[in-house]
This record gives structure tokens, C-alpha cells and sequence, in this order.
């Protein structure tokens, strides 16, 4: 089974940036094993305390790549976390920070805007790359392609004016 990690707690682990109280991934499992039976077992919040805050993180059953634009090649970018690379049955990645930038473009609210820019600022995305992998990932998104491209010039004009491209980091 693989599962890649979006949203939030992508950005979480590629910047720290902020932090995030769902986990948006995409599963990707063998036959025998049903997505729904995945689901049931991680229906209930996990619980954990931060200084003197219980706080909970939640797995989103919602969360679907689809319904956005994403890169056809993501998974061949996907970073595999620390202890998940093996032999074992379960392999978990975090999206590169292109391809996290990229599934961020069609809601784009200011803190999709403000991940995006943490992921160029931390050297997670390569700006010439995010505006050629997202655009041929709009092409064949669905949804408002004019409306995705602009969010795309919006997020990265400031850093192509600057000549700041940044080099993403493995």
C-alpha cells in the first residue's frame, strides 16, 4: 500500500511552516485491501498534546486528487519518508514541493497562496519548473483553466521579476 501525503501536513513536512489538523492523502492500495476498511480504522481523531494544547489531527476521507490540478508524474517525485522505503507493506511519501504547489492552484485561498510561497522561499520548488509542470498539469485539470493560470502568474510573477527561482531541495 502507498500513501502520499497533500495539503497542510505536506507543507508541514517539506517547510514547517505551519501546521496542519488534517491529513490530506491520496491511498493508493492492493486489491485485498479495501479503501473503506482503511477509512474505518482511521476515523477516529489521533490526539496529541502541543505545551499546554490537546489538540487532534484528523485523516480526511474527503480529500481526493482528482478534483485538482495535479502533475501525471507526481508519484515519480514523491519523497518517501523516513522508515517507509523498504521491503514493508506500507510505504508512505510526503508530494514534492512542486506537486504540492501544483494541488494548491485551483482553490487558492491566501493559505494555499501563503504554502505555495513558503515552499518556493524554503527551496522546496523551482519556480521556472512549478510554471511548466503546472501548466501542463491545468491542461488536463478540471475545472477553470483561465482561473488556475492566473492564480499561477499571481503566485509567481513576484519571483520571476526577481529572478528568484529557487533549487528544490531532495
Amino acid at each position: 500500500m502507498k500513501v502520499f501525503i497533500f495539503g497542510g501536513c505536506g507543507v508541514h513536512l517539506l517547510t514547517h511552516a505551519r501546521g496542519s489538523a488534517d491529513i490530506d492523502a491520496e491511498v493508493e492500495a492492493a486489491r485485498i485491501l479495501r479503501r473503506d476498511e482503511l477509512v474505518a480504522v482511521l476515523a477516529d481523531p489521533e490526539f496529541y498534546e502541543q505545551g499546554d494544547e490537546d489538540l487532534t489531527v484528523e485523516f480526511d476521507p474527503n480529500y481526493n486528487t482528482s478534483l485538482g490540478p495535479l502533475h501525471e508524474d507526481y508519484r515519480d517525485r514523491a519523497i518517501p519518508l523516513d522508515g517507509f522505503d523498504g521491503n514493508q507493506p506500507l510505504h508512505v511519501y510526503v508530494a514534492a514541493g512542486v506537486d504540492l504547489a501544483i494541488s494548491k492552484l485551483s482553490r487558492f485561498t491566501e493559505q494555499d497562496k501563503a504554502d505555495i510561497e513558503a515552499l518556493i522561499d524554503s527551496g522546496r520548488v523551482d519556480v521556472e519548473e512549478f510554471v511548466t509542470l503546472a501548466t501542463q498539469a491545468i491542461d488536463y485539470a478540471v475545472g477553470n483553466r483561465s482561473g488556475m493560470l492566473s492564480c499561477l502568474a499571481d503566485v509567481t510573477e513576484p519571483y520571476l521579476e526577481d529572478g528568484h527561482y529557487g533549487s528544490p531541495k531532495p
